[in-house]
C-alpha cells in the first residue's frame, strides 16, 4: 500500500503541461521564496523567460484580472439556439458519408455557412470519428439524397434575384470581375469564336473554366462540391456553376484557331492596359499526363530530370510585367525549332507593341532560324550550344582581353563577372555575316557560357543582364504553372491541353493585373495574392440595379480596401449591367 501511496506526490510535482509547469515556477518564487535563477533552473527556462512571466503575471494581478490557470474545458460546438437547425443538418450530412468540406459546401448553399472547424466540432460532440481514406471514384459515388443535389446549372436573369443574399467560400473572385469587364472579355469570348449551349452561353461556360484556374483547383474533380456554391454560379452568370463532366465535355469542343484569335484579342488589350517592355522571353515547358499516354511523344522534363510521355508547349512572357503573352500546346518534336517564327508570326498579325527582343536558351531553336530572325529585323539573345574546343579557345585567351561587369540584379549571387564580346563568323548562320558573341565566365558555373546576339548597340552589361534575368524567370514561369496546375492534367487529347493552356495564361493576366493594384504585393506569386485576398468568404447581396460583396474579416483586408478595387465601381454586361461594389463585413 506505501508503495502505491509513494507515486501520488509525483503527480503534483511533475508538470504535466506548460500552464501546470508555469504554476508551480511562479508559486515557487513567491511562496517558497526561491530565487529567480533557482526557480529557472528547476523548471527548465532561462532566466530572462523566467522574468518575462513574473512581469507579466504582475500585471494580471494589478489590474485585477488575474490569470486563469485551472480552467474548466467545455469541448464541441457553442451551443445556441439558432445553431440547431444547423447541428442537425451537419449530422444528417454525416450519417450520408459526407466530408467536412462537402458538409460545408452544402450549408453554405442553404445560406448557413460555418467553418470548417465548427463543423468538425459539432461532429466530435456527437462522437462521430473521421471517415476512412477514401479514393476520389469512392468520394464521388456518394449516394446523396435528391434534396441536397446541385441544382441543374441555367444562365439566370440577375433580376429575378433581386434581394437575395448568397453566401461564397471565395468571394474575393468577385475582385477580378472589375479586370474582366476592362479587358471586354465578353467581347473578347464572342470575337475568339468560343462555342456555347442552347442552354448556356459562350461567356458563361467560359468565366465557369475560368473560375476553377482563379481558385486553385488541381482538378476538374476536385471541383464537384462548388456546384453547391451559388455565390460562384453568380460570378460566371449561372445559378451555380456546371459539373466537372460538362465542363469537360465543352473543353473537346474548343480549337486551336479560337485559342489563338482569344491570344491575339487578349495581348492587344493587355497592351493597352500595361506599359510592356518588348523583351520576351520564349521556353518550351513539358506538361506532364498520368493516363494513356499512347499518343504522346517523350520529352524531356526539367523538374523531374527525366524524359516522359507529355504535352509540349511554349509559353512567352514579357520579361518586365511577368505576363503570360502567348501559349502553343500543339508543339510536335519535329516542328519545335520553328516555333520561334510561328510566335513572330502570330505578334506581327496582332496590332500588338513591337517586339525589342526575344530571348530563349541554347535549344530552343536552330542557328540557321536565328539568321531568319536577323533578316526579319527581330533582336534576339540565346545562348551557343558549346564544346570542348571551344572551351579550351576562350580558357586560353589572353586576359587583357577580358574585363569586369557589376550586375545589377539583387537576388544574383555571382554578380561581378568576366566578359569577352566579339564579334565572329558562325558558318551555320552565315557564312559573310559576322554575330556578336560575348563569353562570360566567373558567373557561378564551372563552363564559361557564350552568348550570341545580333544586338550590336547594347552595351556587354545590358545584354547580360537581360539574359540573367531569364533565369530568375524561368522560376517565376514554373511558380505560375504549380499554380494554375498545368503540370496536373487529365486529358492526353491536345485540344483540351491547349485549351487548358490558354485559360491558364488568361488567368496568370488577371493575377499580374490585380497584384499591380495592391502596394507590397506587385511582385508576389498568384498563389500568394490567392492566399491573401482571394481565399475568403462573402456575402454576395442583390439589390435593384446592385451586387454588393460583402467579404469577411482578414488580415489583408486593409491592403486591398486601401486600393483602387474597391474605388471601381463597375457595371457588369452579362449580370444584367447591375453595379459591382466592395465591402468589408462590419464596416462602414
Amino acid at each position: 500500500m506505501g508503495s502505491i501511496l509513494n507515486k501520488y506526490p509525483s503527480f503534483f510535482l511533475s508538470s504535466k503541461n506548460s500552464t501546470h509547469k508555469m504554476y508551480e515556477a511562479l508559486r515557487a518564487f513567491h511562496v517558497d521564496n526561491l530565487s529567480s535563477k533557482e526557480v529557472a533552473k528547476k523548471y527548465n527556462y532561462s532566466v530572462a523567460y523566467f522574468d518575462k512571466l513574473r512581469s507579466r503575471f504582475h500585471k494580471q494581478i494589478q489590474s485585477g484580472d488575474e490569470p486563469l490557470f485551472f480552467v474548466e474545458k467545455k469541448p464541441g460546438a457553442p451551443v445556441n439556439p439558432k445553431n440547431e437547425d444547423t447541428i442537425e443538418l451537419v449530422i444528417q450530412l454525416r450519417k450520408q458519408g459526407l466530408s467536412v468540406p462537402d458538409i460545408q459546401v452544402v450549408l453554405s448553399s442553404k445560406g448557413k455557412y460555418r467553418s470548417t472547424r465548427w463543423i468538425d466540432l459539432v461532429l466530435k460532440k456527437h462522437n462521430f470519428s473521421r471517415l476512412p481514406k477514401r479514393s476520389k471514384q469512392e468520394a464521388l459515388s456518394i449516394n446523396v439524397p435528391q434534396k441536397i443535389l446541385p441544382e441543374k446549372t441555367i444562365q439566370i436573369d440577375i433580376n429575378d434575384y433581386v434581394n437575395s443574399v448568397y453566401r461564397t467560400i471565395d468571394g474575393g473572385i468577385f475582385y477580378f470581375l472589375p479586370l474582366l469587364v476592362k479587358l471586354e472579355i465578353d467581347k473578347l469570348v464572342e470575337k475568339a469564336g468560343y462555342p456555347g449551349t442552347k442552354r448556356i452561353s459562350n461567356l458563361n461556360y467560359f468565366l465557369s473554366i475560368l473560375s476553377l484556374k482563379l481558385m486553385d483547383k488541381e482538378r476538374l474533380s476536385h471541383s464537384h462540391s462548388l456546384s453547391f456554391d451559388s455565390g460562384l454560379g453568380l460570378f460566371a452568370g449561372l445559378n451555380v456553376l456546371p459539373k466537372d463532366a460538362s465542363i469537360s465535355s465543352y473543353s473537346y469542343n474548343v480549337i486551336r484557331k479560337t485559342n489563338i484569335n482569344f491570344l491575339k484579342l487578349l495581348a492587344e488589350k493587355v497592351n493597352n492596359e500595361v506599359e510592356l517592355s518588348g523583351d520576351i522571353n520564349l521556353d518550351f515547358t513539358t506538361i506532364p499526363y498520368w493516363g494513356d499516354k499512347r499518343v504522346l511523344e517523350k520529352n524531356w522534363s526539367g523538374t523531374r530530370r527525366h524524359a516522359l510521355k507529355s504535352v509540349l508547349s511554349l509559353i512567352a512572357q514579357d520579361a518586365d510585367t511577368g505576363l503570360l503573352l502567348y501559349g502553343n500546346a500543339n508543339v510536335r518534336k519535329k516542328s519545335s525549332k520553328c516555333e520561334v517564327l510561328e510566335f513572330v508570326d502570330f505578334w506581327k498579325k496582332g496590332n500588338l507593341k513591337e517586339i525589342k527582343c526575344l530571348i530563349f536558351d541554347s535549344k530552343f531553336t536552330v542557328l540557321e532560324n536565328l539568321r531568319k530572325l536577323d533578316k526579319d529585323e527581330i533582336k534576339f539573345i540565346t545562348i551557343r550550344q558549346r564544346n570542348q574546343k571551344l572551351v579550351e579557345e576562350f580558357t586560353s585567351t589572353n586576359k587583357k582581353k577580358w574585363k569586369e561587369v557589376e550586375l545589377d540584379i539583387l537576388k544574383r549571387k555571382h554578380k561581378k563577372v568576366s566578359v569577352n564580346d566579339t564579334k565572329v563568323i558562325i558558318e551555320k548562320y552565315d557564312k559573310t555575316k559576322k554575330i556578336r558573341q560575348i563569353v562570360m565566365k566567373n558567373h557561378g558555373k564551372e563552363n564559361p557560357a557564350f552568348i550570341l546576339t545580333n544586338d550590336f548597340k547594347a552595351t556587354t552589361k545590358q545584354i547580360i543582364t537581360k539574359y540573367a534575368r531569364r533565369w530568375l524567370v524561368e522560376k517565376s514561369i514554373s511558380e505560375q504553372i504549380d499554380f494554375f496546375h498545368l503540370n496536373l492534367l487529365s486529358s492526353s487529347v491536345v485540344i483540351k491541353v491547349d485549351f487548358d493552356l490558354t485559360m491558364t495564361i488568361l488567368a496568370n493576366t488577371l493575377y499580374r493585373l490585380l497584384a499591380k493594384k495592391l502596394p507590397r504585393y506587385e511582385n508576389e506569386t498568384a498563389k500568394s495574392i490567392y492566399i491573401n485576398f482571394i481565399h475568403n468568404g462573402a456575402d454576395i447581396k442583390i439589390y435593384q440595379g446592385e451586387i454588393l460583396v460583402e467579404v469577411l474579416k482578414k488580415s489583408h483586408n486593409p491592403i486591398i480596401m486601401g486600393s483602387s478595387v474597391f474605388e471601381e465601381h463597375n457595371r457588369i454586361p452579362w449580370l444584367g449591367n447591375f453595379l459591382l461594389k466592395f465591402k468589408t463585413q462590419n464596416t462602414a
